[in-house]
């Protein structure tokens, strides 16, 4: 019921930049121009063997953490309990553990009432009444918990469930749209997700965006470019920010630093090296749906969700409520549409 895996920081910070897209992006023949006349040695063959999907289950937020956001900034910070609320927090985690439900949650209220800035309890009291098959009040306190903490994943999903269970299926979506963006790999998640999707009628297929490209540099400082007829487009631009000297900072990214200008300028690239080459891509779910997101001016969208966040999950906890509705809006529209 519970996934508290501690974290070392004591907040987040975003490392990456989402760019607005005001840079100038460079068309296939300007990056082939760039490859030919740089003084590295750029050699490009095909892929030996199909990539598979990364496993990523591994890489998963957790219910601890909060957010502070201001006009300029997003900050994330661990939940810290005071010498008054830890006391009480921890008896409700022992009745909790013992299924002594009705002891859980009155010892869970005096904790909040110790201290009202821990929303995650909040999210644990809803998890009590909805044992108790209240789910009037599971309701009311999971969308307590998500006015004062957005970030609240496990409200969201559990919301999700609890309003399915109402027959409230095109909210129970949103709801656990909202979930997954916030913990984009969690398996059980996922499984809510396939539920409410199959009785709302949407695609419940998922995918992984899988590049078919492997770039590295030999010993002798040659660059070896692999991938497959499909990816070559992609395969040079990422080559090109990679290791071309100097381009990432041409672009205005720093050295060590992501934005996402990096993967738009590769996803278009790839797109156009499609479409000149009159290439069929009716059966890659992910090329299709990328080109609909291009075309409909989700790239960005589609970039955070589908390759930023299965990567760094953490990141989904830095991006703005009006951003993350944004990456619902692209699940809905193109991702999963019935």
């Amino acid at each position: 019921m519970r996934n508290m895996k501690k974290c070392n920081a004591l907040f987040f910070l975003l490392s990456i930049t989402i760019s607005c897209f005001a840079q100038k992006i460079h068309s296939p023949a300007e990056i082939l121009r760039m490859m030919s006349d740089s003084k590295l040695s750029y050699e490009l063959k095909e892929l030996g063997k199909e990539i598979p999907c990364p496993d990523l289950t591994e890489k998963l937020n957790y219910h601890d953490s909060y957010r502070v956001t201001t006009d300029s900034t997003i900050s994330t910070y661990r939940f810290k309990f005071s010498n008054a609320s830890k006391p009480l927090y921890d008896k409700a985690e022992q009745f909790f553990s013992a299924h002594q439900a009705d002891s859980a949650l009155v010892y869970y209220l005096h904790t909040i009432k110790a201290d009202s800035t821990l929303t995650n309890v909040m999210t644990y009291v809803g998890q009590i009444y909805e044992g108790k098959e209240e789910r009037g009040k599971a309701i009311e306190w999971y969308r307590k918990a998500i006015h004062m903490n957005f970030i609240d994943y496990m409200a969201h999903w559990f919301l999700a469930d609890n309003l399915l269970a109402i027959d409230s299926t095109k909210e129970a979506v949103d709801e656990i749209v909202i979930a997954q963006i916030l913990n984009r790999n969690n398996p059980r998640i996922k499984k809510s997700l396939a539920t409410i999707f199959e009785h709302a009628f949407l695609n419940t297929t998922d995918w992984c965006f899988n590049p078919q490209v492997e770039l590295s540099k030999t010993t002798d400082g040659k660059i070896s470019i692999a991938m497959t007829d499909k990816w070559v487009g992609y395969a040079m631009a990422k080559a090109i920010w990679m290791f071309e000297p100097g381009y990432r900072e041409s672009m205005g990214v720093a050295n060590g630093h992501y934005s996402t200008i990096e993967d738009k300028e590769c996803l278009i690239s790839l797109l156009s090296g499609l479409e000149n080459a009159k290439t069929d891509i009716s059966k890659e779910r992910q090329l299709v749906i990328l080109k609909a997101a291009a075309e409909n001016n989700y790239l960005q969208e589609y970039i955070l969700y589908d390759i930023v966040l299965p990567k760094t999950p953490f990141v989904a906890y830095q991006l703005s409520e009006k951003t993350i509705l944004e990456i619902k809006d692209y699940i809905l529209k193109f991702r999963n549409k019935d």
